[in-house]
C-alpha cells in the first residue's frame, strides 16, 4: 500500500459514465502501482503523541528515485539531536513472476554506533523509529504478502471509496489484516483500520490534505492512532518536488555510512 507521494490513477468509465466493476486485487494493484515520478523529495514532520497528550516532534528529509523497476527511498532524520543522522534506505522490487512476494531490501544507519544494520523481512511489521507506522506502512508493501476481498463501498467525507480487505498470508504477522478505504476516482488511500493477530482493532489511519502537485497526488497529513496503547503519530509532509535531479549515489549504503545526507 502507498502512504506517501501518490499520483493520478486512470479512471475507467463505461457507457453512461459508470465505473467498470473491478476486483479487490485490481483495486489494490492500482493503488500500489500509482507512480510518484522518476524522482521525488519532501520534508516530513512527525509528531508522536502519548496517551497523556505529551508530544515529541521529529523532522525527516525524504528522497525517492525509480531505477528500472526498482523503487529506492531514503529517509534522514534532521532533528532533534538525539535522532539526527539516523537514516533509512529501502529498495522495493516487483513481485515474482508467479505473484509471490519479493521482500524489499532495507538498511538502517545509527550514527551513535557508526553502523548500518540490515532490516530483516520479519521486522517489516515493527514500528518505525518509535512511531505508530511500521516499516511496511512507510513503503510499498508487496501485494504478494496478502489476499484481498472487496467488502463494499462507503464514502470518506464526500469521496466515494471502495473498502478493500488485505489479509496477511503469514499467520504470524503482527498485523493480520488491513481494511482500507481507496478512492474510486483516483485509487488514493483515504482511511484505514489495522487488526492484530487476535483480529482486534489495533490502529486506525486518517488521511487529510489529499491534493495534486503537477499531476501527482500527495497526502499532506496522515494520522496513525494505536487504539490499544492510546499513542498516535501525525505524519505531515511539505515541500514536495517531483522529477528533479537527484544524485543516484544518495541511494547507497555507503552514503548512509558517510552521512552524506543531511
Amino acid at each position: 500500500m502507498k502512504l506517501t507521494h501518490l499520483v493520478l490513477g486512470t479512471v475507467l468509465f463505461a457507457a453512461g459514465s459508470l465505473v467498470f466493476a473491478q476486483t479487490a486485487e485490481e483495486i489494490a494493484k492500482k493503488n500500489h502501482d500509482l507512480p510518484d515520478g522518476k524522482t521525488n523529495t519532501a520534508t516530513a514532520v512527525l509528531t508522536l503523541i502519548d496517551k497523556n497528550g505529551k508530544t515529541r516532534t521529529r523532522e525527516v528529509a525524504e528522497y525517492g528515485m525509480k531505477e528500472g523497476t526498482t523503487k529506492k527511498k531514503v529517509m534522514v532524520f534532521r532533528s532533534p539531536k538525539d535522532v539526527a543522522g539516523v537514516s533509512y534506505l529501502n529498495f522495493e522490487y516487483p513481485d515474482n513472476p508467479d505473484g509471490s512476494a519479493r521482500d524489499s531490501d532495507s538498511w538502517l544507519y545509527l550514527p551513535a554506533m557508526k553502523k548500518v544494520r540490515r532490516v530483516s523481512g520479519s521486522s517489516k511489521d515493527d514500528d518505525f523509529q518509535g512511531t505508530d507506522f511500521t516499516y511496511d506502512d512507510i513503503g510499498d508493501r508487496s501485494l504478494g504478502k496478502d489476499t484481498f476481498a472487496l467488502l463494499g463501498e462507503e464514502p470518506v467525507g464526500e469521496v466515494p471509496c471502495w473498502i478493500v480487505e488485505y489479509t496477511a498470508k503469514d499467520k504470524n504477522a503482527k498485523i493480520s489484516r488491513r481494511v482500507l478505504w481507496i478512492g474510486k476516482d483516483n485509487y488514493v488511500l483515504y482511511k484505514g483500520e489495522y487488526y492484530d493477530k487476535a483480529n482486534k482493532l489495533k490502529k486506525t489511519l486518517a488521511c487529510e490534505g489529499i491534493r495534486q502537485i503537477k499531476g501527482y497526488w500527495v497526502i499532506d497529513k496522515m494520522t496513525m492512532t494505536n487504539v490499544q496503547s492510546k499513542h498516535s503519530t501525525v505524519y505531515e509532509t511539505k515541500d514536495h518536488q517531483f522529477d528533479i535531479p537527484i544524485d543516484a549515489n544518495y541511494f547507497t549504503v555507503s552514503a548512509l555510512e558517510r552521512e552524506l545526507l543531511k
